[in-house]
């Protein structure tokens, strides 16, 4: 039988497990495409706009665990795809790039071999192919090197001459070529070193104030059960990177909240007292204040488990380093308290009551100012109006900002695939792209995307695909009129002058209805509840345009601000909103929270 380049590739998809890939049917790669199509089994989604391809395939990873595969063509295809190609990278999201390799007939100053280059900062593993018969031997590579250790994307540049190559060949040599070349895709399971896990878990054990932080390498594992299950074994304060939020149930007795500092007070209070702390999963970068002071405890002993050993010691000095899979180490922690090796501690009682305590005094506090009453909508009271709205099983995408910041303080579930962030490399415009990705994984299950009204702009044409392909989620937009996080820092750094932070006043749901779809807005707190029924059962995308305030920002923004600018001359007054923000509750609000986290003060 004749077997074309295109046509090898696409089995070799189909046989290594793909079940989503991204791409149009056209250019050299559109053969391929239309196989898969063709053949069944395969879910394949066309985008509009290429930058958002990436991001459709990171959504579909994250949920199904599977890689999802991005085609790319054409020069344009391949330099749009780095933003989302980043983002994975960034989030450890195993996705597969594969680009295809043009011949030049003239010398040009970007060659298309250069495409390797081009995305080697943003991948875990690059490879070229040049012949036919090694496109099923790097893709089975490709998948390995993917899921193998500290997951992350991959890249495979395929040359138009192979693709287009045509070789009569038997069933049997086609087997025989895809057992060869894809063979078993499952990768080893790295456990710790036994000793190391046991010294680690006494060193934490051993301390006055201990603390567990689970990150996304928890997410990875899909280790959040037995995470979950140690934490309540130990007894010991535990909260979550953004990364790795819902790896802690949000009924754990022992959750202080988060995820990181959008947890607040009790996160502050934590880091800051602790003398022992477990990191299993997580690279504390800036969400986290990076591990360090002036935020943490310079004191702190800390204990790592990574499956990747350039996150061990990565901003803060390691006591114990355990390098291994989270959920094999997790569970080998779970066979020491089991053995009665590791027991928990009764004197940690104290501090872990004194946390939670934080913890209901400032959820309390933030709650409460998160009311109907405000002149304009409150984005607090919105965002705790979409979580008390929503079906339970509602999964949430959250792109924007302080939208960010808003949705983790009043939405969040905390529990096992509920809901995403990618904030690894803080990408904006993703939300809806990445929606449709976990749409085409599992249709029935209500979506919200919630996003800021300049993230929206990013990809909002996907919305007219997404209706087209029958698909149904609720947008909401906390829509400030301007880039308010930018704004913030404006007025926080630079006395208030404003430049390109002001976006205006644009009616998005006008602009989701002449896509096609489901567009509300809403100006007034009564109307929030009744405009989200309404779009969840109108069975399209829909848009629900929230007029928000745009003087407003969440007070977890302070700390997020003076841990990425640490430094940077800051004006305390403008620190908490003055004089920019009327005299109310929230000028109250922000000067306690400010004095609590910087001060280390219990303002009541």
């Amino acid at each position: 039988m004749e077997v074309t380049g295109c046509s090898l590739l696409a089995e070799s998809l189909r046989r290594a497990g793909v079940r989503f890939v991204v791409g149009r049917e056209a250019g050299s790669l559109g053969p391929a495409l239309g196989w898969l199509k063709r053949s069944g089994g395969v879910k394949t989604l066309a985008p509009l706009g290429d930058i958002a391809g990436p991001f459709m395939a990171y959504g579909n990873t994250y949920y199904e665990h599977n890689p999802a595969v991005v085609l790319c063509c054409t020069p344009a295809e391949v330099a749009n795809a780095v933003t989302g190609l980043g983002t994975a990278w960034a989030d450890k999201i195993p996705l597969v790039m594969i680009t295809a390799s043009p011949e030049r007939r003239l010398p040009m100053r970007v060659p298309g071999n250069t495409q390797m280059e081009y995305f080697s900062p943003f991948t875990k593993w690059s490879a070229a192919v040049r012949n036919w018969e090694e496109i099923p031997i790097l893709l089975g590579q490709a998948f390995r090197e993917a899921l193998g250790g500290c997951h992350g994307p991959v890249h495979l540049d395929v040359a138009e001459s192979a693709l287009r190559e045509v070789r009569e060949v038997g069933e049997k040599e086609v087997e025989a070529m895809m057992e060869r070349g894809l063979g078993n895709l499952e990768v080893p399971v790295v456990r710790g070193d036994p000793a190391l896990v046991e010294k680690g878990l006494r060193v934490l054990m051993e301390g006055e104030r201990p603390l567990i932080i689970s990150g996304g390498g928890v997410v990875h594992a899909q280790a959040w059960e037995e995470m979950d299950r140690l934490v309540r074994a130990l007894r010991v304060p535990a909260t979550t990177s953004v990364a790795g939020e819902g790896t802690v149930y949000g009924d754990n007795p022992c959750f202080i909240g988060g995820p990181s500092y959008v947890g607040g007070e009790s996160f502050h209070r934590a880091i800051r007292r602790a003398d022992r702390v477990l990191v299993v999963g997580a690279a504390l970068g800036g969400l986290e204040g990076f591990g360090q002071p002036p935020f943490w405890n310079p004191e702190i002993r800390f204990v790592q488990v990574d499956i990747d050993p350039v996150n061990i010691c990565l901003n803060i000095p390691v006591e114990v380093s355990i390098l291994g899979d989270a959920k094999a180490v997790l569970n080998q922690m779970l066979e020491l308290v089991k053995e009665g090796a590791v027991r928990p501690n009764p004197a940690h009682s104290a501090w872990l009551e004194h946390l939670l305590e934080v913890k209901r005094r400032w959820r309390s506090r933030v709650e409460g100012e998160a009311n109907p009453s405000w002149p304009r909508i409150h984005q607090g009271y919105l965002a705790k109006t979409v979580k008390e709205n929503m079906p339970s099983e509602t999964f949430l995408v959250i792109d924007g900002g302080n939208t960010t910041l808003w949705a983790g303080m009043f939405c969040m579930d905390h529990r096992p695939k509920s809901a995403l962030f990618p904030a690894g490399m803080g990408t904006l415009g993703c939300g809806i792209p990445v929606a449709m990705g976990i749409k085409a994984a599992d249709p029935k299950r209500p979506l919200v995307v919630l996003q800021g009204d300049g993230s929206f702009l990013y990809n909002v044409q996907e919305l007219e695909n997404a209706r087209r392909l029958g698909m149904d989620f609720v947008v909401v937009i906390f829509n400030d009129g301007c880039w308010n996080m930018i704004k913030g820092a404006q007025d926080l750094f630079f006395g208030g002058r404003r430049v390109g932070s002001v976006l205006g006043d644009v009616d998005y749901a006008s602009v989701a209805r002449g896509l096609g779809c489901y567009g509300k807005r809403v100006s007034r707190a009564e109307e929030i509840a009744p405009s989200l029924r309404e779009a969840l059962d109108a069975g399209t995308p829909a848009v629900i345009d929230v007029l928000v305030d745009p003087d407003n920002f969440p007070e977890t923004l302070a700390s997020f601000a003076l841990g990425e600018f640490e430094g940077v001359p800051v004006n305390p007054l403008r620190a908490v909103g003055i004089p920019k923000m009327k005299f109310d509750r929230r000028l109250i609000s922000r000067a306690k929270y400010a004095v609590n986290i910087l001060l280390d003060k219990d303002l009541r």
